[in-house]
């Protein structure tokens, strides 16, 4: 029986994260097989209680990473990234002159500690008379984008591509005269995120209009475009309520038309649409996605962020668990969008961009928008948590790796345990000698106490141990079960490593 089922295999320094149920035993109340009734009784077999999943709300700092841009108004998209030590930003400004609103420009900043932002003055296009700018792109020649401008822009970094193209960026700009659609999307390619490069084609002959995200996925080989869709959708382009859609291709120079993946929830009513998707990989995990969408409520004319989930990008789940950036303490009218990159910001950490707006999606009114930093728990977006007592298993699995780490949190009192049992035929369960609940010493993060030799966590990650030792190598490559018993509780995710 164990044979016919395909365990689940934990890949040694990989994150196991709680956006779902997907790792947590279903069990049954009432056990289903005959057999398992006439040896063991109707007990519970493997059911699962007293857990809830909970999902959090970042912190906005208080003070913006970036406003009052000499450059004109910072537009609400951006692309944050951690790399060689140092944080790098890319974002747009846009101002006014005789003839109306200028073309976004993609303009650059650096920080060592993601709080003081610098905007090196690089001198590659001339703005107004002067190249004593931070602007990359978006106006000037032609190469550098202009005649296109850098309208709802991401950067991403292409691991698989030649080392002149390892930058890579998508943003819409104009169609060709005799078009129908108002705007298609347009790509280009750097070598080092500075010096940009348009292609020379449009990547997708198709209107988006809000920010577009690409990404490569290395298990699929191809890039996935994520985009702004309409439901229903008129010649133009545009049409009734915003959607999420997606289109993959080997070629980034080539996508095919994209196809709809996510629409508005029935629950949000008839006055809501999805206006960015926010898409990111989960940092460091393994088969984990999220997508953090502004949804504009037409009836209030505002913008709040809200949290969704994935295993394979392709079905995606809305938590039911409102909005987790927005603004309940002030009645004024609120824009917010978050940007792309989920970066560390200390130790235990992360940190990503939101654009932060007191003017309301149709308000013409002047007003001078910021772009903050939203900071949370290293994978706390979501987490499994047993208020006062729960337990889980999870289904077979292997693992790879000498010890066991959670990412976890315990409230006064409260600690988590961990049994490992071996897989048998007919459904039997034993614990290995050595790894049961009782001889498990339980962690307490933060405060846990760590035996000497037993190597400690980051703050966050805290090593299982078991009589004081934490090798689990001789389980290495078996079949076996994880036993999570939580009291006061959260648990973010284990690793093996």
């Amino acid at each position: 029986m164990v044979k016919d089922f395909i365990p689940y295999f934990f890949d040694r320094g990989k994150k196991n994260v709680f956006i779902d149920w997907h790792f947590v035993e279903a069990g049954y109340g009432l056990p289903f097989w005959k057999f398992y009734q006439d040896e063991h009784g109707t007990r519970p077999w493997l059911s699962p209680y007293g857990l809830a999943l909970v999902a959090a709300r970042p912190e906005i700092s208080s003070t913006p990473m970036l406003s009052d841009d000499p450059l004109g108004f910072i537009g609400a998209y951006s692309t944050l990234v951690f790399e060689g030590g140092r944080y790098r930003l890319w974002y747009v400004t846009y101002d006014f002159n005789e003839e109306g609103q200028e073309p976004d420009k993609l303009c650059y900043a650096e920080s060592t500690d993601c709080r003081n932002w610098q905007r090196p003055v690089l001198g590659f296009v001339g703005y107004r008379g002067s190249k004593n700018n931070n602007i990359l792109y978006g106006i000037g020649p032609k190469e550098k984008g202009g005649g296109l401008g850098a309208h709802g822009g991401t950067v991403f970094i292409d691991p698989s591509s030649a080392p002149s193209e390892r930058y890579k960026f998508v943003h819409l700009g104009p169609s060709e005269r005799g078009s129908t659609l108002f705007n298609w999307l347009y790509g280009a390619v750097s070598p080092d995120g500075l010096h940009w490069k348009s292609l020379p084609e449009p990547i997708l002959k198709y209107t988006s209009d809000t920010q577009s995200v690409c990404r490569f996925d290395g298990e699929s080989g191809q890039y996935v475009l994520y985009l702004r869709g309409w439901s229903p959708r008129n010649r133009f382009g545009s049409g009734g309520r915003r959607i999420i859609k997606c289109s993959r291709s080997r070629n980034f120079r080539k996508f095919p038309p994209p196809k709809p993946l996510i629409r508005p929830l029935a629950r949000w009513g008839p006055s809501t649409d999805i206006y960015t998707n926010g898409y990111q990989p989960w940092p460091g995990a393994d088969m984990a996605h999220v997508m953090l969408p502004a949804l504009y409520h037409r009836d209030t004319d505002t913008l709040d962020v809200h949290l969704a989930t994935s295993r394979d990008c392709r079905d995606w789940v809305f938590h039911d668990c409102g909005p987790i950036i927005s603004d309940y303490e002030n009645a004024e009218k609120v824009a917010m969008y978050a940007g792309v990159g989920i970066v560390p910001v200390r130790e235990g950490k992360w940190g990503l961009p939101v654009f932060f707006s007191r003017r309301a999606h149709n308000e013409y009114v002047e007003e001078r928008p910021a772009l903050y930093l939203a900071t949370l728990r290293e994978d706390g977006f979501i987490c499994l948590e047993a208020s006062l007592r729960g337990e889980f298993y999870t289904y077979p699995c292997i693992f790879k790796g000498s010890r066991l780490a959670l990412n976890s949190q315990s409230f006064p009192g409260g600690e988590i345990g961990v049994e490992i049992l071996e897989v048998k035929p007919r459904l039997e369960l034993t614990p290995f000698e050595g790894f049961t609940l009782d001889e498990c010493d339980g962690v307490k993060a933060l405060t846990v106490h760590v035996p000497a030799g037993v190597p400690q966590g980051s703050g966050v990650w805290q090593t299982v141990t078991w009589n004081g030792s934490f090798d689990v190598s001789k389980l290495s490559g078996k079949v076996v079960r994880l036993r999570f018993h939580l009291i006061r509780s959260r648990l973010y995710a284990f690793r093996f490593e």
